[in-house]
């Protein structure tokens, strides 16, 4: 079966793992200062804006802790997101109001946006849908000022636009590291906060609310009696991006540009081979956007047939996400969502991963053809 998504895990992250194993320690350490280095690096943007934890739903549930948004406020998302976005608005005892697509790139409709803004609102959450980036700069001049901009950026590690990395340019981005992602920890997460004082308050948040510059017990008993005593500044949670998670991710920067090269290459064989068919998919043609690749979306009435014979010859393919509209748990706040209805019906997600061979594309391409060219 070729996988829709898999990680690509490099001898390379095994020697570094030895060395962390050795090191005897496994926690937060030296290797993870470094991989927040590269980060920020490859993001171009400052490290002082970045911090990793263990995965990217921590952080989509946290920023409503870190930002305290007025109880019962509404907060804009379009229906085909993550899940875990509806469910932290909810958690927050803020409301969710789900709202339309662009059919073209799965993307929050910025119609949409206008129609369903008001004084309510205090922020909106996009998700650049499987890269296809989001125009934040647009969508900051159609909400204004006040009202905050959270990018769940999961997929779209390897996207820029104008050189600005996905992510960067809202309130607050974040990123995944689990196991399918372009860059793979195994799992692990990072964000993006612009502003420093809710930066601060961010990192305290995630390390059970302790002051962010208390020192360990171990550095504590050389100069303190009690180096066990401590004080809180908030209510708070543990959540730890590691050496482990570090070593297995470290040595993936230095392959992010051929791994992107092969994904657009991926992309490049499928498109070609749709273009011959007449089969809609979502482009991405934008001369100043670099993309991940990390979906490819077609669209065709026939998906679900089409998803039965492509699992029936050997290729996995599937659909995200869901639509929150249609989630009993998010319903009650739904606006209309025809774009969106209409995407989940007939749009498709076929593999794209920089571990696919020439014949696994090639597979897919003729798996192609011969459905729509065989009409099956």
């Amino acid at each position: 079966m070729i996988n829709i998504f898999e990680p690509n895990v490099g001898d390379g992250s095994v020697e570094l793992l030895s060395d962390v194993f050795k090191s005897n320690w496994l926690g937060r350490g030296t290797y993870v200062n470094e991989f927040e280095t590269l980060l920020a690096q490859t993001l171009k943007t400052d490290k002082k804006n970045i911090h990793t934890i263990a995965c990217c739903t921590d952080a989509i549930f946290g920023v409503f802790d870190i930002y305290d948004l007025p109880p019962n406020s509404e907060v804009l998302v379009p229906s085909i997101s993550f899940p875990a976005v509806g469910s932290a608005i909810i958690a927050a005892r803020l409301i969710p109001k789900i709202i339309d697509i662009d059919l073209s790139t799965g993307n929050v409709n910025f119609d949409a946006v206008e129609k369903h803004l008001s004084k309510k609102t205090s922020a909106i959450f996009v998700t650049h849908y499987g890269g296809i980036p989001v125009d934040i700069q647009k969508l900051r001049s159609i909400v204004g000022p006040e009202v905050l901009i959270f990018e769940d950026a999961a997929c779209a590690f390897g996207t820029s636009v104008d050189g600005v990395a996905c992510g960067t340019e809202g309130d607050f981005g974040c990123w995944s590291f689990d196991a399918m992602k372009l860059l793979t920890c195994g799992e692990g997460g990072a964000f993006f906060i612009s502003d420093q004082a809710r930066m601060l308050k961010a990192k305290e948040h995630f390390y059970l609310g302790l002051p962010s510059q208390t020192k360990s017990g171990i550095d504590r008993q050389a100069t303190d009696s009690r180096w066990w005593e401590y004080q809180l500044n908030s209510p708070g949670r543990r959540s730890i991006f590691t050496n482990i998670n570090a070593a297995i991710g470290l040595p993936q920067f230095s392959l992010l540009e051929d791994s992107l090269l092969r994904r657009k290459k991926i992309r490049d064989a499928y498109t070609e081979t749709l273009n011959k068919l007449g089969i809609a998919y979502l482009k991405q043609d934008q001369n100043n956007v670099s993309y991940s690749n990390y979906f490819f979306t077609l669209r065709t009435d026939k998906r679900d047939n089409l998803a039965q014979y492509l699992k029936d010859n050997g290729v996995y393919s599937t659909f995200r996400y869901y639509p929150l509209h249609l989630i009993d748990l998010f319903k009650a706040n739904a606006s209309e969502c025809k774009v969106a209805m209409s995407f989940s019906e007939t749009a498709l997600n076929i593999p794209i991963h920089h571990g696919m061979s020439d014949d696994d594309v090639s597979k897919v391409c003729q798996s192609l053809v011969n459905f729509f060219g065989g009409g099956v």
